[in-house]
């Protein structure tokens, strides 16, 4: 149902019958740990976006969300806008 990489991918599927009597699967909520494992920073660097800083760190750029969560702010598409910046990064978890 998601990608591998998708931040839902091992979260548990529920589902509720609706007042037509149809179930409807969903995917559980998830909850951003309070205690990531930070393991650096990164300098956002002129022009970056949190997908290319997350490209640059993870080799792949749909991790963006771990650098989001690490780095929790009202507005996280916001987090490279300000060149200089440091931001935390999460190790990733072993398959």
């Amino acid at each position: 149902m998601f990608d591998r990489d998708s931040r839902y991918a091992k979260l548990p599927l529920k589902a509720l019958t609706d007042a037509q009597g149809r179930s409807v699967s969903y995917v559980a909520r998830r909850i951003i740990p309070d205690n990531p494992r930070l393991v650096a920073q990164v300098k956002v660097q002129s022009g970056d976006r949190i997908d290319i800083l997350a490209h640059r760190v993870y080799g792949e750029p749909r991790l963006y969300w771990r650098i989001a969560d690490a780095n929790p702010d009202p507005a996280p598409d916001r987090l490279a806008d300000t060149a200089g910046r440091r931001l935390f990064v999460t190790q990733i978890e072993p398959e």
